[in-house]
């Protein structure tokens, strides 16, 4: 690791002695849990958040690409500035640590004594509990100065850093994102107002999705914060087969505030939301085309989160479970269709065919308690649709069901059963090959 740490650093001297730009001094960051104000701290000059034009990417030092965003000589003295004020480390061959990266930085926005620029390296500093600085430098003059910095402690894995663009005359906004454990991603949400760096907005992703991304939900032009909140283990993390969602925030000037649909007067958006709240989104995806144009702040984040939610939600042409991906989007219609491919009295074992056919197909072992989280998760969203609108047959067909695989004798199960028999022969048939057990 060490080795590594030279190496890098010679490697950037090396430019810096080639270009135009005397090579930074280079001061010691402190290591803290914190946020830190540094005593060479700006002035009060207000923060100029203009961003460079091209500041938008990851930049990422070696030998040889020129960092978008960052000119080369800065690039280079940063990198070398960086990884100098890295702590001096013993090497750890244990499982719980990896090679330095590279270095990672953006350029963020000025005041009177300078431009600010944001500092990390990617992977491990050396083991898991290492703290890992996120550090913010200034340049005055010839120098490149530490203002503040934010340690991560939790072992994190960092990939890299993005800008966020925003209004806001008095934040620069930008992120951090990587991996932690065998898993999980991560994207932290940091604020910098020209002197205190400062945690904004924590996001994590259980199975090794993009936890974090920036875009624009409401279209008001301001990118906005999704944060991963996916089940991926409805069965197992390698069963392929997950419930899409995730939580949205936008930035008020002081904080993140998680936004989440809201009563409309507009009675088509109303509707829509009725439907969001029963999980019935392939309603929703239907209503969207026939919304007009939202004249309220609150209508346009409605539309813009029903537009959002319903697309996570539309299941993948090769989704591994097609049954559950039709349940989980509300399409009831859909999923009555991939049982009636099959024979009812098959339909009608807790152990036919019906069940997932990548799941058999693949040899897994399939346990009775799988074909249960079938039977809990189509009881659970069937309810919801059904107390949204207690006239959608395939639903109520679809509780029936799956009480009643569960007790062939569930007297709510053959209720419902019952209930839609004289609607479709395969309802019937099912509901005789189910009694008949």
């Amino acid at each position: 690791m060490r080795g590594r740490i030279i190496e890098l650093a010679l490697i950037s001297l090396f430019l810096v002695a080639c270009s135009a730009t005397p090579a930074a001094s280079v001061t010691a960051v402190p290591a803290q849990n914190s946020e830190t104000v540094a005593p060479q701290a700006a002035t009060d000059t207000p923060v100029t958040t203009a961003m460079p034009e091209a500041a938008t990417a990851t930049q990422i030092v070696d030998a040889q690409p020129t960092p978008v965003g960052v000119a080369a000589p800065e690039a280079t003295a940063l990198a070398a500035t960086t990884i100098a004020a890295l702590p001096v480390v013993t090497p750890d061959n244990s499982l719980m640590s990896s090679p330095l990266g590279d270095v990672a930085m953006i350029a963020l926005g000025s005041d009177a004594a300078g431009p600010f620029f944001a500092t990390t390296v990617t992977g491990f500093l050396t083991n898991y509990d290492q703290p890992h600085p996120v550090t913010i430098y200034q340049k005055q003059g010839t120098k490149f100065v530490p203002i503040t910095h934010y340690d991560f402690t939790n072992g994190e894995n960092v990939s890299g850093i993005e800008l966020l663009p925003n209004p806001d005359k008095s934040h620069m906004l930008f992120y951090v994102h990587g991996i932690i454990g065998a898993h999980s991603g991560f994207g932290t949400v940091l604020s910098f107002d020209g002197k205190t760096i400062k945690s904004e907005l924590n996001t994590e992703s259980a199975a090794g999705g993009y936890s974090l991304t920036a875009v624009d939900i409401n279209g008001d032009g301001v990118l906005d914060v999704t944060g991963d909140t996916t089940d991926y283990y409805v069965f197992c993390y390698a069963c392929g087969v997950q419930i899409t969602s995730d939580t949205v925030s936008r930035w008020d000037g002081t904080k993140f505030v998680e936004q989440k649909l809201t009563t409309s007067s507009d009675a088509t958006i109303q509707k829509a939301i009725d439907y969001a709240n029963a999980q019935r989104w392939n309603m929703v995806t239907t209503l969207l085309p026939t919304i007009a144009a939202p004249t309220t702040d609150s209508d346009k984040w409605n539309v813009g989160l029903l537009t959002h939610w319903s697309t996570l939600r539309v299941p993948d042409k090769d989704a591994s479970f097609p049954l559950m991906s039709a349940i989980f989007y509300g399409d009831y219609d859909a999923a009555v269709k991939i049982l009636q491919a099959l024979d009812a009295k098959e339909v009608a074992k807790p152990n036919g065919k019906w069940f997932a056919a990548s799941f058999v197909q693949a040899d897994m072992p399939i346990a009775d308690e799988d074909r249960k989280t079938v039977f809990d998760n189509v009881v659970k969203f069937s309810m919801l649709a059904l107390t949204q609108d207690d006239t959608v047959t395939s639903a109520r067909f679809l509780r029936g069901w799956a009480k009643t695989m569960v007790d062939p004798k569930d007297a709510e199960g053959l209720k419902d059963l019952q209930a839609v028999a004289s609607v479709d022969p395969f309802y019937a048939a099912v509901r005789d090959a189910i009694v008949s057990r």
